[in-house]
């Protein structure tokens, strides 16, 4: 048998259950009750049919008075009423004469307790012994009874005969049947229809939350929040699923909890290297201001201008970290459209590479670029991938010693482009890599503060490639560089093209 998934089904089926087993032990209790009530009302309207035969005494009036006459007499007594056995009891309960064959006794003796409570007026029903079976009782009705010669003392008159004909077995049973019909019928019909209506007023609250919290769930699996719920695929019925909606719901909030926490130590980092990056250039500012409107007479002309040569450079630093900074925001804002259109990879690099001929010659670093095959295309935003490798390049150049090498590559990788900028510096370690990405995060504070890079160019660079669907990784160990690589669309030209050059 399969039970039912639902918790309303089950209840249903419990109560079903229940409510058959209830019904067997109300028709039982019925057929007992129905059965005593008829014992107890033919004891009760026979009371008196024992003394009502002792006091008419003309059918014991037979001479000599024998056994067999007195056979005879309550023979002829239990002919006038069919329905019931009569015996003459001695003293000790030992049956002197009866109505009944000898052959239909199974016992000779009957219990005179159960008769002294009747003749003195106990309240019925009173059971007594049934010579006819070996253990059997019935209603009866009894009196005293004395005539000289004779050794009865009490006239014993079994009422229960009568349930055994044909006419009132077959009523019983029609009756019987009937009542019982009823019975099963009406408590089926009500056993449901109450079944229905509590389980459904019970179970309805669970099914309204249910459906919230199945709301709630598909909504944050839209957003942000990381889809991880293949094991709420559970069986079983309303309260497993909402127990398992609710650990969901837990550890989703949970991991909101983390990413707020997370999200607070970024933004007193942020303040703290905000104020530590706009202090320094902001106070040389204003040294260098302040020294030539107050000592600007006893300056010579080549002092002032690199009073303010250095004025510039610092004012374009506090520039640059604010104009970072902004755009660091709207682009986690998703306020920076892409557009994308197809171009050649290797032009776009070859300009970006070229721009930065100057600040290579100065710190004594190799730039190499490496496209193939040559006419290789891409579907991407010109002026965004530009911003891209301009960050990843200057990041290469600021960590590669003099004398090292930087090298951009574009190669084709299945249906995309890899693209990749790595470095022979001293590479990071695990833990460095996981949160180099993040925003305001610099490996090394010192270096990146007299850079005046605020730690936010390369999480530019990762929202940048959001917009276009593609995720950076980086490849790095201590002392061996650092490879950044992602992977872009490849235009159906640039497929042709890697095609023409694997055959």
């Amino acid at each position: 048998m399969t039970l039912p998934r639902s918790l309303f089904g089950r209840l249903l089926l419990v109560f079903l259950l229940f409510g058959t087993a209830m019904t067997g032990a109300l028709v039982y209790v019925l057929r007992v009750s129905h059965h005593l009530y008829h014992m107890e009302s033919d004891q009760t309207v026979n009371r008196d049919l024992a003394q009502q035969y002792v006091a008419s005494n003309f059918l014991l009036t037979d001479k000599p008075l024998t056994a067999q006459t007195l056979h005879q007499g309550i023979g002829r007594l239990a002919a006038a009423n069919p329905a019931v056995d009569i015996y003459l009891l001695d003293s000790r309960g030992g049956i002197v004469a009866t109505s009944v064959a000898a052959p239909a006794l199974h016992r000779t003796r009957v219990d005179l307790k159960p008769v002294r409570d009747f003749v003195r007026g106990q309240p019925v029903p009173i059971f007594g012994n049934n010579p006819r079976t070996a253990a059997g009782q019935d209603v009866f009705s009894a009196a005293t009874f004395h005539l000289t010669g004779c050794p009865a003392d009490f006239l014993y008159v079994v009422l229960g005969r009568g349930e055994d004909g044909p006419g009132a077995s077959q009523l019983r049973r029609i009756f019987a049947l009937r009542e019982g019909a009823g019975i099963v019928l009406l408590a089926t019909v009500l056993s449901i229809a109450l079944s229905l209506m509590f389980l459904r007023l019970l179970t309805r609250r669970l099914s309204t939350l249910e459906t919230a919290m199945n709301q709630f769930h598909n909504e944050t699996n839209e957003s942000s929040v990381s889809r991880r719920g293949s094991w709420l695929t559970v069986g079983g019925d309303e309260v497993d699923r909402l127990e398992a909606l609710f650990r969901d719901l837990a550890q989703r909030v949970d991991m909101q909890l983390r990413a707020l926490y997370a999200m607070d130590a970024a933004r007193r980092d942020m303040l703290s290297n905000l104020s530590h990056d706009l202090r320094t250039p902001l106070t040389t500012l204003l040294a260098h201001l302040e020294s030539l409107q107050i000592d600007s007479s006893l300056l010579s002309s080549s002092e002032r201008n690199e009073y303010v040569a250095v004025s510039m450079r610092q004012a374009q630093r506090v520039a640059q970290l604010v104009e970072q900074v902004l755009e660091a925001a709207k682009l986690e804002a998703k306020q920076v459209p892409a557009h994308l259109e197809e171009f050649p990879i290797g032009d776009l690099l070859q300009d970006i590479v070229q721009k930065f001929s100057l600040a290579v010659r100065e710190r004594d670093v190799a730039l190499d670029l490496e496209v193939t095959p040559a006419g290789l295309q891409v579907f991407a935003d010109v002026a965004l991938l530009e911003r891209v490798f301009d960050n990843l390049i200057d990041n290469a150049l600021r960590h590669t010693p003099p004398g090292g090498r930087v090298t951009v590559t574009a190669h084709p990788h299945g249906d995309n482009v890899r693209l990749a900028v790595s470095d022979s510096g001293a590479g990071m370690t695990r833990a460095e890599a996981d949160r180099i990405f993040d925003r305001f995060y610099r490996g090394d504070l010192g270096r990146s503060t007299r850079s005046g890079q605020a730690g936010l160019g390369l999480a530019i660079v990762k929202s940048i490639l959001e917009l276009h669907d593609a995720t950076i990784e980086v490849d790095t160990s201590p002392g061996q560089g650092a490879s950044f690589y992602f992977e872009l669309q490849a235009t159906q030209c640039a497929k042709s093209i890697s095609d023409d050059a694997l055959s």
